[in-house]
């Protein structure tokens, strides 16, 4: 059955879902129609990856996330050229550090608001260091982040 290979997987049907852009209970009913077999009702690109997982007993999790990325996410879907060449840099990036923890890190950042004050904190420092003119504030926020990454280097 396909909900098993998903959980030995360690793949969570709200995180497929997200990653298809279906709803959770499609996705379950998804599911439901492939074990049965009628994939004529399931949607073309979910059947395309249930055959991939069901074809492919080796395929982990990060397999999986690599098929979806490389085979079924439209990058012509998204607005703006730059969006894209964000997108397609972020999909190259996960593609080969999938363990890294800068992608732990987007993760965690996607799934919850925990660190959405970081986020905002290291967004507006970047902007400040990449600008020629800085107040003594500014350079001050520099200045502290500069001793936290030097004691976190000093610690590794």
């Amino acid at each position: 059955m396909l909900k098993n290979r998903l959980k030995d997987m360690d793949l969570k049907i709200t995180e497929l879902a997200d990653y298809l852009q279906v709803s959770r209970p499609t996705l379950y009913k998804f599911i439901e129609y492939y074990d049965d077999q009628n994939y004529d009702l399931i949607n073309r690109k979910v059947l395309r990856l249930f055959n991939y997982i069901t074809e492919n007993e080796l395929a982990g999790k990060k397999n999986v996330v690599n098929f979806i990325l490389n085979n079924l996410v439209e990058i012509k879907e998204l607005e703006g050229n730059e969006e894209q060449k964000v997108f397609k840099s972020i999909r190259k990036y996960i593609i080969s550090n999938p363990k890294s923890k800068k992608i732990q890190f987007f993760e965690i950042s996607i799934k919850t608001d925990m660190f959405d004050d970081i986020i905002y904190y290291l967004t507006d420092l970047y902007s400040l260091m990449i600008k020629d003119d800085l107040t003594d504030e500014e350079r001050n926020l520099i200045d502290k982040f500069q001793k936290i990454k030097n004691h976190i280097n000093s610690n590794n």
